[in-house]
């Protein structure tokens, strides 16, 4: 997707109404935007897709605005969005893909929702199809470079960050080779405002601490979805967690961390789905929230 600015008039005939329409929303503040040397407004597109989903107008001329022809808000309802995606990524239709999750972004739904409701649960029916042999392994790793495509795109789609917003980093650690949830976790952050970035996968943990003791995030995330010998897990994530910075917010999740596994750890916040997550990166946003928050305990604060 390109990212130049928009005029008013591309806008306009994107959304399906008149310029002056447009320029007038502008004035008044209901769309952002800003003013050329020589006095021309210009929109951002994520301020544009924002005014399309709060406002609730049509997309009439999607590729006006850089998306894809015919993308508007979805009429899909979360079992039908579902089970679409999940048959268009086992069979390799990207575009189909695609165009299913950029539309129920446009409908209002947040990335928490669509993480939640449609592609978890499409990438678990994988998963149960592979292991009763229905499925090819090539299936699978395809289906997640493909929405690891989509997330890239839809993540240019979200206004960038504040400069003093609070930074979130995590990732998966050594021998998880599974990078769709942690992009998942943080574009959810980063639509709630936070400076996010994923780190990626199979990542050691001494240096996942480099990265928490050099960048000194608000909140650090690790999302685990396989452990091959739960013993040195276990006290490397010890080794881990006792190096953070004093003023880090550690929040675990991932399917792999169940039952025994799980009640060995300490943390702030644990999760087991991205809505709760959502939840807990705007309350840790919100300026009324304590400075000095209890950092290690086993108590689920949150689930993703």
């Amino acid at each position: 997707m390109k990212a130049e600015k928009l005029t008013p008039k591309k806008v306009a005939m994107a959304i399906g109404v008149s310029e002056s329409s447009m320029k007038r929303w502008c004035d008044r503040g209901l769309i952002d935007f800003q003013t050329t040397a020589g006095g021309h407004r210009r929109l951002s597109r994520p301020s544009v897709v924002d005014f399309v989903r709060t406002s609730k107008h049509s997309l009439i001329r999607s590729e006006m605005i850089g998306l894809p022809s015919g993308i508007r808000p979805s009429e899909r309802d979360v079992n039908s969005a579902r089970q679409d995606f999940l048959a268009s990524i086992v069979e390799g239709n990207e575009d189909l893909a695609n165009q299913i999750i950029l539309e129920l972004f446009l409908s209002g739904q947040s990335v928490a929702e669509i993480g939640d409701d449609v592609i978890s649960p499409a990438f678990q029916e994988i998963g149960i199809q592979w292991e009763l042999g229905s499925i090819e392994i090539y299936r699978e790793r395809r289906a997640c470079e493909i929405t690891l495509k989509i997330l890239a795109e839809l993540r240019q789609l979200l206004p960038t960050p504040d400069a003093n917003a609070p930074m979130a980093i995590g990732g998966a650690p050594e021998r998880d080779s599974f990078s769709l949830p942690t992009n998942l976790v943080e574009m959810v952050f980063r639509e709630a405002g936070w400076r996010a970035q994923s780190l990626g996968s199979q990542l050691p943990f001494n240096t996942l601490a480099a990265a928490a003791i050099e960048n000194r995030p608000r909140l650090f995330w690790l999302s685990v979805s396989a452990i091959s010998d739960e013993e040195e897990f276990l006290e490397s994530f010890e080794r881990f967690r006792s190096s953070l910075p004093a003023d880090t917010f550690l929040t675990v999740g991932g399917r792999a961390l169940q039952g025994v596994t799980r009640q060995k750890m300490q943390y702030s916040a644990f999760g087991d789905n991205l809505r709760q997550l959502d939840s807990l990166a705007n309350t840790l946003k919100s300026p009324a929230y304590p400075p000095t928050v209890p950092r290690f305990g086993t108590a689920a604060i949150t689930n993703y």
